[in-house]
């Protein structure tokens, strides 16, 4: 007879426990939670390939936006110096400024790209001549050579996407005209859409943190723009560089792309010195002191000015590039970090995704209610 005395026996230490077993109600649980992540996945796939599919429509439709944005932001500094003002006169001020930016920029491009495209076809050309006669000084092999690098495609997209911005700035406008005609409208949709007043108060935060952060991004970009294509301006009128007025522009809209964008204003004006003056002392000094004021204000500059506000992982900076310009071409590039803004702002005030704010932001702070 056993002895009852005598506690159970306790399994072994290394024996592995007996796996847990879930309750329907846990395993339904899961399935939910499955289920719901691969549809996000799904859906946000099925989206970006129709955005890609509808380009041409959504890219001034997107321009739009952000100036609308900027009408905004630059309709409450007008307040701000004449209180006395009505509302419809300030929105008025900042629309009327705005469409003059934009239809200069495209004159400026029609006017200026036809004699720019030339130069750069024979730069390039000139260039490549160059590289090969220095490299065969060296007995490079074939596949090191100038030769065999042909570089006229990269800039004939550069020229044909350039082109097709000028061309869309009268969509933009008409964009643009109808979503400030219905702006009047814009709270009576909010209160249709989201009939709750926590609803309400939870679309009015996104949208707060969305504009506060498009606008942070964007005016600081402006400036950065504006004081590189000034300098630059300077620098090329003293250097006698043609074009010095169009390539001014062209390192205005290049601060907008990070990372590229800088190296690309540098680059360009030295290639077409290198076909204006050759091989000689001027396009050497002239890549020396264009670097050193881009280096300057990206890495000196800038930061101070910017701080901590732009809460964007460095790395997640460069994939966006790539990836908003796979979405929406040059403009996807020109406008991909306050894309990525957009989205960690849009993430962070929504609990399912706000995981999504954590993995883009630098620090983490983006998943703070009341954070960026």
């Amino acid at each position: 007879m056993a002895d009852l005395s005598e506690p159970p026996s306790r399994p072994a230490s290394g024996a592995a426990e007996p796996p847990k077993v879930l309750t329907p109600a846990e395993r339904e649980a899961r399935m939910a939670a499955t289920l719901t992540n691969s549809v996000f996945i799904l859906t946000v796939l099925a989206c970006m390939a129709t955005v890609h599919w509808l380009q041409d429509l959504l890219t001034p439709l997107m321009v739009a936006v952000f100036s609308l944005i900027l009408i905004d932001a630059l309709a409450r500094n007008v307040g701000r110096l004449a209180p006395a003002l009505p509302e419809w006169s300030r929105v008025g001020i900042a629309f009327v400024v705005i469409s003059l930016i934009l239809v200069g920029a495209g004159a400026l491009v029609v006017h200026s790209l036809p004699r720019f495209a030339a130069d750069m076809v024979e730069a390039v050309t000139q260039a490549q001549q160059e590289g090969f006669q220095l490299t065969s000084q060296f007995n490079l092999p074939r596949f090191a050579r100038f030769e065999q690098l042909d570089l006229r495609p990269y800039f004939s997209d550069l020229l044909s996407s350039l082109r097709q911005m000028a061309t869309d700035i009268v969509l933009v406008l008409i964009y643009l005209g109808f979503l400030l005609a219905s702006r009047r409208t814009f709270d009576h949709k909010v209160q249709l859409l989201f009939p709750t007043s926590k609803s309400r108060e939870h679309a009015q935060r996104v949208f707060r943190r969305v504009r506060r952060g498009a606008e942070r991004y964007v005016l600081l970009q402006a400036f950065k723009g504006l004081l590189l294509g000034s300098l630059f301006w300077v620098i090329l009128r003293v250097f006698g560089l043609h074009d010095s007025i169009f390539l001014s522009f062209l390192v205005f809209l290049a601060s907008f792309i990070p990372i590229v964008g800088p190296a690309a204003a540098v680059v360009i004006p030295v290639v077409l010195a290198l076909s204006q003056f050759g091989f000689g002392w001027r396009p050497v000094l002239l890549f020396i002191s264009l670097q050193a004021m881009v280096v300057a204000i990206d890495s000196v500059l800038l930061p101070r000015l910017q701080g901590d506000r732009l809460d964007v992982d460095p790395v997640v900076v460069l994939v966006s590039l790539s990836f908003w310009y796979l979405v929406f071409g040059i403009i996807g590039a020109l406008f991909s970090t306050v894309l990525t803004v957009v989205v960690i702002a849009i993430a962070s005030e929504t609990p399912r995704i706000r995981w999504l704010a954590v993995v883009l932001s630098k620090r983490g702070d983006a998943v703070l209610p009341d954070g960026g």
